[in-house]
């Protein structure tokens, strides 16, 4: 298991897309504001200019919508060109879901060695016959990964925008809302390096500036809940163990907004035999299990 990852966007002085609608909303940090392909078939390719030179280990595609199961992206770049060298290889688009189920919204992480690049490209090629790739949040930069992993304790959890309100009848009445993750967790043994580095970030991101934090970064089962992209909140100070050790609290709220459905329409991939699916301890085997 990787250690927790979170990273602060870097600024992106220029952006261009080889078609589609929308190429400003991918500098926009809310997710519903998209941009949406124009074809499928063919690479569509997103050019990215930093502005000047900088290191990155983190490349973020996030609120995909219509992502096909066979589509895949690569990623290019260097400091004199978009074609310099190649920093991802072609390879699936979505990011591992935690079984069988298929989620409407899905995320692309690319998560690797330090690159030294100005110039990045994005190519994204949806296969023939699928929906256009629809995109609401990008993110480019190099991400902290503490020495030491968060501790035990931190967890997920779940808001609902919606009400209910108990009626004098006796009934309900509610008003459905939306659903977006949270998540809090503690980094224990930070160094006084790694304790500078979180504040510069969190001077920089407050709480109403967009982060990505990753759980565990690791592309195995499950890394599309493992994903955070939102704002930072309830920031608090940092507690001083010992010369080389800080305790840092940290919790953060999705600007992701679940679909609903949550998931896409599919046949259950149960085990069968002689056209019977089977059993174990009462519940169904499924390819998930």
């Amino acid at each position: 298991m990787a250690n927790i990852l979170i990273t602060a966007p870097t600024p992106i002085a220029a952006l261009a897309v080889s078609r589609g609608t929308g190429a400003a909303n991918l500098l926009s940090p809310d997710p519903r504001e998209i941009w949406l392909d124009g074809a499928v078939g063919s690479a569509a390719t997103i050019d990215i200019d930093l502005g000047v030179e900088r290191i990155i280990d983190t490349v973020f595609l996030g609120c995909l919508f219509s992502a096909a199961d066979a589509a895949s992206w690569t990623i290019s770049g260097g400091l004199t060109g978009y074609a310099d060298r190649v920093i991802k290889p072609a390879g699936a688009l979505r990011v591992p879901e935690r079984d069988w189920k298929r989620r409407v919204m899905s995320h692309a992480l690319w998560f690797g060695a330090e690159q030294l690049v100005r110039y990045l490209r994005l190519s994204i090629t949806q296969p023939e016959g699928a929906t256009p790739l629809a995109i609401g949040a990008l993110i480019v930069g190099e991400g902290f990964q503490p020495r030491w992993n968060k501790e035990w304790g931190s967890g997920r959890g779940v808001r609902d925008t919606g009400t209910v309100t108990r009626l004098p009848s006796g009934g309900v009445a509610v008003v459905e809302g939306a659903r977006y993750a949270t998540f809090a967790w503690t980094l224990g043994d930070l160094s006084e390096a790694e304790a500078e580095t979180l504040y510069d970030m969190q001077l920089d991101r407050g709480e109403s500036r967009c982060v990505l934090v990753v759980e565990n970064p690791a592309r195995t089962a499950g890394l599309r809940n493992r994903i955070r992209y939102g704002a930072l909140t309830g920031l608090r100070a940092f507690e001083r163990r010992n010369a080389a050790q800080t305790s840092w609290q940290m919790s953060m709220e999705d600007w992701a907004i679940e679909p609903d459905p949550l998931f896409v329409p599919q046949s259950i991939p149960a085990l069968t035999l002689g056209g019977e699916p089977l059993t174990l301890g009462g519940q169904i085997i499924t390819l998930g299990d």
